[in-house]
């Protein structure tokens, strides 16, 4: 077999591999090649070569490459220490804030991972690793089939092949020939690319995710720039080295997601009362299905049932009644808007403890103001607001709302994955989903405490909900705008600090590339407003296997993409997932084997 992507995913499926090789193998020889041109384990994202400013977004204690007895799979357990247990021991990094680890720090943990499950390989496993490219794929489908490699190198025969690439990047529009003006990304943030913007210089952003604190701390620390936290009243303030670009950001929000919680909760999350498997396969079965009405509703009640619980069990001072009693009462007025919220006012004395999310997902909307200062005053007020309640567990209900959207999400992912939730109504699903990046996919806190000292200190200025940028050719400038603030800002220079979306029809991925157009893999589609298909961007695939053109499914190719680290101890699906691709494919190479073979053709006279 071959896989194809040898980063965290590809390394675990690997792992899992020889795992359960014994049991499904016994002692037949099978070879497994490897092919990424970064090393393995790490991979591309991962890398051990990058600046020690860029951080995992995930704390340290909880993330593992090891499948823990709490893993419900069919093959046996792998115990071994989290990324911080590993890296005290080994002393190879310290943590940041208290909890994170650098991304060089977490290759290195990555890449020491690797090299245990390739020493505990078993015998009869022959590992080949490629630092190489993957380009195409000969005789595609069949048993003959074989993966060509860049640099003309020798193909490797592979009858099963892993596509585990990882998050792939897309080729970009080509701009117009205009060499006044500066466009980067959207991609990953880049150090090379970043130098490319002079000291000074005003740049305009697009994003306010992951990869704009990226960029951020490249361009003001990375330039020489220092924090430092003041003795007086312990707030962070930022000393400018003079090379710093001047910053004007903004986004559809206006703000940045909310930083992770410095602490975990302490009460169980209650199992999902409103959105499970059984009630969304009622709804999908039901005559004119509509997602937002009938899917969509029921996460906001299992969303509103995981925060009050929290709120009832874990803060019992702040409410005027016990979680049994409120619970029973909700339970019936919960599709009765004005009932439910007389409960809780009645029940929840200060209206700060109440679930509101609009307020959560929307924090600017009340922002009346177009002056651009008071803009700043807000930003940076609801920033401070989102780490105070990030670092207090007094609102520990806030993170309840973001475990039980992950929750509700895998319900959904599991329908999808097995076929019972439609592409469109996935489509709508990661659309209406996309808040949970929002609430749970944000930055440590001290990051939100930098970004409010380089605002303070004039190095980033937000623009506003709802920015939008456009291209004045004329005087080769961008102009950023938002239609809340009565100010146009203006530079030579954009930024786009953000992902590019998937859009498997521009990838850069060559092997993706050329599959496409060869029509051994397709894109997924769904309906638009009118009802009629367009292209999403993404892979099509079922039960695991991608599509051709024709709509068939190879059954000797498994798609395994890219995913969240796994915490430790939480039945994680990230293995559960590997460890099924793994079992399917060594059931396949033993019944390969056990195949009797086709007597030798007589000689002609």
């Amino acid at each position: 077999m071959c896989i194809i992507g040898a980063g965290p995913r590809g390394t675990s499926i690997l792992e899992r591999i020889a795992a359960n090789a014994p049991e499904i193998l016994g002692d037949r020889e099978f070879a497994i090649h490897l092919v990424d041109p970064f090393p393995p384990g790490s991979g591309r994202t991962w890398h051990t070569g990058q600046s020690e400013l860029l951080w995992m977004n995930s704390a340290a204690e909880q993330v593992t490459m090891f499948p823990d007895s709490s893993v419900r799979c069919a093959g046996p357990p792998y115990p071994g220490p989290t990324t911080s247990r590993w890296l005290e021991e080994s002393g190879r990094g310290a943590l940041h804030d208290g909890r994170y680890a650098s991304r060089p720090a977490q290759g290195h943990y990555l890449q020491e991972f690797f090299s245990g499950v390739r020493t505990r390989l078993p015998a009869n496993l022959r590992l080949h690793l490629h630092r190489a490219t993957a380009v195409d794929v000969r005789h595609a489908g069949t048993d003959r089939q074989s993966v060509v490699l860049d640099g003309g190198r020798r193909p490797v025969a592979a009858p099963q092949l892993v596509l585990a690439q990882g998050h792939t990047d897309v080729v970009a529009d080509a701009p117009p020939d205009d060499d006044r003006l500066v466009r980067i990304g959207p991609a990953r943030a880049d150090a090379d690319r970043l130098a490319r913007i002079p000291d000074g210089a005003p740049v305009l952003v697009r994003g306010l995710g992951l990869v704009f604190i990226d960029c951020l701390l490249l361009l003001t620390e990375g330039r020489g720039g220092r924090f430092t936290r003041s003795r007086h009243d312990g707030r962070l303030r930022y000393r400018p080295s003079g090379r710093e670009p001047l910053l004007y950001a903004g986004s559809r929000r206006g703000v940045p997601p909310y930083p992770k919680p410095a602490y975990t909760l302490n009460s169980p999350c209650p199992p999902p009362r409103y959105l499970n498997a059984e009630a969304c396969r009622t709804r999908l079965r039901g005559p004119g299905f509509d997602f937002d009405r009938d899917v969509w509703a029921l996460a906001l009640q299992e969303l509103c049932w995981a925060y009050y619980h929290e709120l009832f069990t874990s803060h019992p001072d702040r409410t005027r009644t016990d979680w049994t009693a409120f619970s029973a009462q909700y339970a019936h007025f919960a599709w009765n808007d004005d009932r439910a919220a007389k409960l809780v006012r009645s029940a929840v004395p200060d209206p700060e403890d109440h679930f509101d999310p609009e307020r959560l997902t929307a924090p600017l909307a009340t922002h009346r103001s177009p002056d651009p200062l008071a803009l700043q005053h807000r930003v940076r007020a609801h920033l401070r607001d989102s780490v105070r309640r990030r670092r207090e567990p007094r609102h520990s209900a806030h993170v309840a709302v973001v475990r039980a959207l992950g929750a509700v999400g895998g319900v959904l992912g599991e329908l999808y994955n097995g076929g019972e939730l439609s592409p469109a109504a996935a489509a709508v699903a990661l659309r209406r989903f996309s808040v949970g990046a929002f609430l749970s996919s944000g930055p440590p806190p001290l990051r939100m405490e930098q970004l409010i000292a380089l605002s303070e200190a004039g190095i980033v200025t937000f623009t506003g909900p709802g920015s939008a940028v456009v291209t004045d050719e004329e005087h080769a400038v961008f102009h950023a705008t938002s239609p809340r603030v009565r100010a146009t800002y203006t530079a030579r220079i954009l930024l786009d600090a953000r992902l590019p979306e998937p859009d498997l029809a521009r990838t850069a991925d060559p092997l993706l590339r050329r599959l496409l157009a060869a029509g051994h893999i397709s894109e997924e589609t769904a309906p638009d407003a009118t009802g009629r298909p367009r292209p999403t961007g993404a892979l099509r695939v079922r039960d695991g296997h991608p599509l051709d053109a024709t709509g068939r499914a190879h059954r000797t190719w498994y798609v395994a993409g890219p995913e969240q680290f796994p915490h430790a101890g939480a039945d994680a699906g990230f293995f559960r997932r590997n460890d099924e691709i793994a079992r399917t494919v060594l059931r396949h190479a033993a019944a390969s084997s056990t195949r009797p073979t086709r007597p030798p053709r007589a000689a002609t006279p």
